[in-house]
């Protein structure tokens, strides 16, 4: 090798190995830098002596060594306001006190530290956990078509539309329909037409023919004034229109227009959601002291300033194998429809532990 290549070779070492110092001088400065920086708070603030005039001077609860002749400065260890004394004045401490640690009304704060005046009160122990919103199974409803017919018009139109009681659903077509109708004013007319103490047994007959026609009407969910108008009008509707049994949600629909339903058809799921169930997860240690019809207070992230209170009324009896925890059932009124199937939602189970008097042992 020639003196002209080692020189390039160690050249070449050398400038990566300056790389690696650099690196290695970077990390020890960032590893060191809380250690530099009291070195040289120590090497630039002087004697605190020196810094303090006058006959009191501020210091730091927690580091006592930091004094200042203000309260503009902080603490540069903590951060923490300074606190005032006299020059030379020493904190006399209670016997058995070691170090008092002396904390702002701001870091109270964002400490969580907080009093209360010792008294006797229930021992109540809280359990708080999540859950989720369900429809109550017990306020689903299918109204099931009981004529067979051809849909000409639809008042419900899409999913999550709210009905109420009564409200129009669809105007249906049927020739079954027609045909009673056409009984029923003949009966009717027939009634009508038999003078007073004519035949008994044709006045009979008449009369059980439209009582028998009336009913398969409203067999068939034909509303009271949808009648009433029939024998006003005495002719018969070639469309009627069906009007819901219950009110709530349409969480599923299988009808569009022009579908021809058949006797027994599911078109529509409602939903009553002025009551919902809200399955809470509790952990299979807590399950000894939940019972039904404790009181529950429920929370959502939707509304933060309401609270719901709702009551237990079902323990699952099996626990989940990879959560360890059962479901508890809670029936939550939902008046106004705030809540929504679906939410997720905190609980809160107080569960008193024993009377006035009562000693209780747990952990």
């Amino acid at each position: 090798m020639s003196p002209n290549d080692a020189w390039q070779v160690t050249k070449t070492v050398f400038l990566r190995l300056r790389f690696i110092f650099v690196f290695v001088a970077v990390a020890l400065v960032v590893g060191n830098w809380e250690w530099i920086m009291n070195a040289a708070e120590r090497l630039t603030r002087g004697r605190g002596d020196d810094l303090v005039q006058g006959d009191h001077e501020w210091f730091c609860p927690m580091h006592p060594s930091v004094v200042r002749g203000n309260n503009k400065d902080k603490c540069p260890i903590c951060f923490m306001p300074l606190s005032k004394r006299k020059k030379g004045e020493k904190a006399v401490l209670p016997e058995g006190v070691l170090h008092r640690l002396q904390l702002s009304p701001t870091r109270r704060l964002q400490a969580g530290v907080a009093t209360e005046e010792v008294g006797f009160r229930s021992l109540v122990r809280e359990i708080r956990t999540l859950g989720t919103l369900e429809w109550d199974e017990r306020k689903i409803s299918h109204p099931s078509a009981r004529i067979a017919g051809r849909v000409d018009e639809l008042y419900v139109n899409f999913t999550g539309q709210r009905v109420k009681q009564g409200d129009p659903l669809y105007k249906l077509y049927s020739p079954d329909l027609v045909t009673t109708q056409e009984e029923y004013l003949l009966a009717l007319k027939t009634l009508e037409e038999i003078r007073p103490g004519g035949d008994p047994g044709a006045l009979d007959r008449a009369r059980r023919l439209s009582e028998a026609a009336r009913e398969r009407l409203r067999l068939w969910g034909i509303a009271e004034s949808q009648v009433a108008e029939i024998e006003k009008s005495r002719k018969s509707q070639t469309h009627l229109v069906i009007a819901s049994p219950v009110a709530g949600v349409v969480i599923k629909k299988e009808i569009d227009l022009g579908h021809y339903v058949a006797v027994g058809e599911d078109p529509w799921t409602l939903a009553d959601d002025s009551v919902l169930w809200m399955q809470a997860q509790v952990f299979e240690r807590d399950l000894g002291i939940v019972r039904e019809g404790q009181l529950v207070e429920v929370a959502s992230e939707a509304f933060p300033a309401r609270r719901w209170t709702g009551k237990a009324v079902f323990v699952a009896p099996e626990v989940q194998p990879d959560t360890r925890t059962a479901k508890v059932r809670v029936e939550i009124p939902n008046p106004d429809g705030a809540l929504r199937a679906g939410m997720f939602v905190t609980a809160v189970l107080r569960i008193p532990l024993g009377r006035a008097g009562e000693a209780f042992y747990g952990c």
